[in-house]
């Protein structure tokens, strides 16, 4: 399959989950052939009209003939992908995985781990990453196959927005772009275990006394051996980091944001891991964004660079749809469709 550097997720993400095929007995209503016969029948097109209304709601406007015709256009994209060779193999589905995880990396602006997406993939889909790639395999695999066939409608696209239009996106938004409270950590790590608290107080004592700084504690006793050649630094953690709240815990998340910058928690502080010594060496509070600030303190991308990437995904969506409905032309002029009599 080739590649492209460009992939309409937005496009993937916006599927309905199909049911399972109806395999009773029931009354055939169109035959669609463009490499093989297949039939659609009348309790599929009520049980997808069905799902159609359970998603999008009763008041959506949906029609069993529009249903029908995007039952039909399925069996014909299914049936062309098949014969042009577009599958997702081994290497295609890595090449998936890595797209999607690029995606929201760009959306949140920051670098996660596959553990990290595949929690996100759990808490937005509800399936696993395995799951995913089977639910969206067919998605990645059409977006693939349009841009390929017609490279006409992608050649020398330029779908860089104007000032104006990044201005215009951003008044119009403006109250969702707020940097939530967060803070810079670092911390002389205990590992939970006998003993371990009654250390940690003794050397948050002699830190407090002035017999050792921080730095010498973190090197000295610290159990996080990822941060001491950091002076303990951990970080950037935000108020709303449900994924680290979930794996320090809540009393971890209080007492950290308790502090101000240059504090040394007066206290160890016991997470689910074990316990901390936590001096905080940035605090900032909640603020609306502007322009030119970066989204977040960890990456250099600003709002305004992000509100592009925003309007130029928008854009090359919007070309995707023309060249899909084009293609898609195409195939139906080559395939033989037969309405039978219900």
């Amino acid at each position: 399959m080739n590649r492209f550097s460009k992939l309409l997720v937005v496009f993937a993400m916006c599927i309905v989950f199909a049911l399972p095929a109806f395999s009773a007995i029931s009354t055939p209503i169109v035959r669609v052939n463009l490499t093989k016969t297949e039939v659609i029948t009348q309790e599929q097109l009520d049980e997808k009209l069905a799902l159609y209304k359970k998603t999008y709601g009763d008041n959506a406007n949906i029609t069993e003939e529009a249903v029908l015709d995007s039952m039909i256009s399925d069996i014909i994209i299914k049936q062309a992908l098949t014969r042009d060779g577009y599958v997702l193999n081994d290497e295609g589905k890595k090449e998936f995985l890595a797209s999607q995880k690029a995606n929201v990396e760009s959306q949140v602006g920051k670098s996660i781990t596959d553990e990290e997406f595949a929690m996100i993939v759990k808490q937005y889909y509800g399936v696993t990453v395995e799951e995913f790639v089977d639910a969206f395999a067919l998605q990645y695999c059409v977006q693939n196959y349009v841009m390929q066939q017609k490279q006409s409608y992608f050649k020398d696209v330029d779908t860089t927005p104007s000032e104006a239009e990044i201005e215009k996106y951003f008044k119009k938004n403006r109250s969702a772009f707020i940097s939530p409270e967060n803070v810079k950590l670092s911390h002389v790590f205990f590992n939970a275990g006998e003993g371990q608290l009654d250390k940690a107080k003794k050397v948050l004592a002699e830190i407090k006394s002035g017999k050792i700084t921080f730095e010498k504690a973190v090197i000295q006793y610290s159990d996080d051996a990822g941060s001491k050649d950091s002076a303990g630094e951990i970080g950037w953690l935000s108020i709303n980091d449900e994924q680290t709240l979930a794996k320090m815990g809540e009393n971890f998340f209080n007492k950290v944001f308790e502090l101000e910058a240059g504090d040394i928690s007066p206290e160890v502080i016991e997470s689910l891991g074990g316990y901390h010594i936590v001096k905080v060496s940035v605090h900032n509070k909640a603020k609306m964004l502007e322009l030119d600030d970066k989204i977040n303190p960890v990456e250099t991308t600003t709002l305004r660079q992000y509100i592009s990437n925003i309007l130029a995904q928008e854009e090359l969506n919007q070309i995707f749809q023309s060249a899909y409905a084009s293609l898609l032309s195409d195939l139906k002029s080559a395939a033989s469709i037969k309405f039978l009599k219900k």
